[in-house]
């Protein structure tokens, strides 16, 4: 009390002293703050699920175990509305995240790219001068024209950190590894081998473990998906659903039963022992500076279904990944601990297309076949301008054009795209028909037209897109006469949610609608890294926990 007084008192020479005392214990509290929140993490793990719903989260809770899911929602940022643009596919929503860029400027549109010149679909990492490792796939993240955050984790940390991938597909597993990583992996569906491409130098041990002493084809005649749930735990679907519990084989004289198992949920449950035995043998975490892993899980609808309505097996889904990423975390806390770790896990959009139901409920549906479409533009434009082959090639809802012939008809490119839009606007099931030029200028007659506009890439696109009205099924038979898909369109969301788990942050609830694109940068601003040079949007600003 006495030194006290004694300040209160002192002249005002002293009371300057106590001034910058006060300021300097102030700053020095502040500066500590700082240094907490800023302190960068061991290890970051990037999660990718396909398909991920957020009413299915809000449905389940009562159901998922505490280390999951709810986790996720309880400690963690939730950001129920991660807007993509357009309904992109999971390679091409994967390379928003990771880069910060749409596709136009990323390059991956979607997973496969189409060549109209030898009228053959590639995989958008397809690169005939890779090799394969464990496959005959020749892949490498070339078509990615930007870095993503697991390049630019790699330069900041002078090639000391570690970065790798492992998802069901090569497309996934490329991207999340980009250009600088250690290794990526996926497993091949001809083989059941986990499998990699030589653009990457390291295979870790283990999956080559994996592959010769427990390979798939040895394990998969003794692995069955069942339900999680049966009974009264199941009372939230209809009875008539789970009184005949399903089961799902994948029996050896099957040529699908690779791809079959890859489509099931129990590919999750490989993937997470996989990236734990990545975590643990590669000690991540124990690295100077941030070491990151990138894993890839699915949620679609099992495409191997015995029925079009398949909510049993898609809630059975969702449990089993809430035990996988709930064993994860486990693992995750268990090496490095939560306040070394951010954890952030983005779901992609649903898909636009679904199985058709069957057709004794009386839902309309209706055909749109490639062929007959092109062969009646043909004919149309003959008529126009005189003989020709006008349609070059036609894959899925593009149409490409034949610029010889047009040249050759002193036929503007731009006026023959806006020639065949018009025609095919006004065919049997056609929603939308949009020209390139239109698409590229922003003009498509749609609400998202600038979305559109930047999740395109010109040198893949088709001259021409359709869009079907929702309970058609687009019959490519352009090419040939193949197994039809079965898939009809529907409209659906271009948002998916994400989550967010990083030391420093107060848990909250975002249900604005948030530009995919932020997540790069927003990650690589908690890593204290630089963004993805493709990223042009700030990154989201969080409330720190007191």
């Amino acid at each position: 009390m006495t030194h006290n007084k004694q300040h209160i008192t002192t002249s005002a020479h002293g009371s300057a002293n106590g001034g910058r005392a006060l300021f300097v214990a102030l700053l020095t509290s502040m500066v500590t703050t700082i240094a907490v929140n800023a302190r960068q993490p061991k290890l970051v793990v990037g999660i990718m699920v396909e398909g991920l719903q957020q009413e299915y989260i809000d449905l389940l809770r009562t159901q998922f175990v505490n280390g999951g899911f709810n986790r996720l929602l309880n400690e963690g940022v939730v950001l129920e509305n991660v807007d993509y643009g357009t309904n992109l596919d999971a390679a091409a929503a994967t390379a928003v995240v990771m880069t910060g860029a749409s596709p136009s400027a990323n390059g991956i549109p979607s997973a496969r790219r189409f060549e109209p010149h030898a009228k053959r679909n590639y995989s958008s990492v397809h690169d005939p001068a890779a090799v394969g490792n464990y496959t005959d796939e020749t892949y490498s993240p070339r078509n990615l024209r930007v870095s993503t955050l697991s390049d630019e984790s790699r330069i900041a940390g002078a090639g000391v950190t570690y970065a790798y991938s492992i998802a069901p597909e090569p497309e996934q597993a490329i991207i999340m590894a980009g250009h600088a990583a250690n290794g990526a992996a996926w497993l091949n569906t001809r083989t059941g081998n986990w499998a990699t491409t030589t653009f990457y130098t390291d295979f870790p041990t283990l999956l080559v473990n994996r592959n010769r002493i427990t390979p798939l084809a040895s394990r998969l005649d003794n692995i069955q998906w069942e339900p999680s749930i049966v009974g009264a735990g199941a009372d939230f679907l209809p009875d008539h659903l789970t009184r005949y519990p399903f089961r799902y084989t994948f029996p050896r004289n099957s040529s699908a039963r690779y791809a079959a198992f890859r489509s099931s949920p129990l590919i999750n449950q490989e993937i997470t022992q996989i990236a734990s035995e990545l975590i643990n043998t590669l000690q991540l975490g124990s690295h100077d500076g941030a070491d990151m892993l990138n894993i890839a899980y699915t949620l679609q609808p099992y495409p191997y279904s015995k029925s079009a309505e398949n909510r049993y097996e898609t809630v059975d889904s969702y449990v089993k990944l809430d035990n996988e990423l709930a064993n994860l975390f486990k693992t995750i806390d268990t090496r490095v601990g939560r306040e070394n770790a951010i954890i952030y896990l983005a779901a992609t959009p649903p898909s636009g297309r679904r199985r058709r139901d069957d057709a004794k409920w009386n839902i309309p549906v209706g055909e749109f076949s490639t062929r007959k479409a092109a062969s009646l533009i043909n004919l149309y434009l003959i008529a126009l301008h005189g003989n020709g082959e006008w349609i070059k090639a036609v894959s899925d809802n593009q149409f490409y054009l034949n610029p010889d012939v047009a040249k050759a008809h002193n036929i503007e490119l731009t006026d023959l795209r806006h020639e065949v839009a018009t025609y095919l606007r006004r065919m049997s099931g056609v929603d939308r028909a949009i020209s390139l030029d239109d698409i590229m200028a922003g003009k498509a007659d749609v609400e998202n037209a600038d979305a559109l506009r930047r999740n395109t890439v010109p040198a893949m696109a088709g001259d021409v897109r359709v869009d079907l009205l929702p309970g058609w099924e687009l019959v490519d038979d352009y090419q040939q006469q193949g197994p039809r898909s079965g898939q009809i369109f529907v409209n659906t969301l271009t948002t998916a949610p994400a989550y967010i788990l990083a030391p420093g942050i107060k848990p909250e609830i975002i249900r604005a609608v948030v530009d995919a694109r932020v997540l790069a940068p927003t990650i690589a601003g908690r890593m204290h890294i630089r963004s993805p040079n493709g990223a042009s949007l700030p990154p989201l600003r969080f409330k720190d926990k007191e």
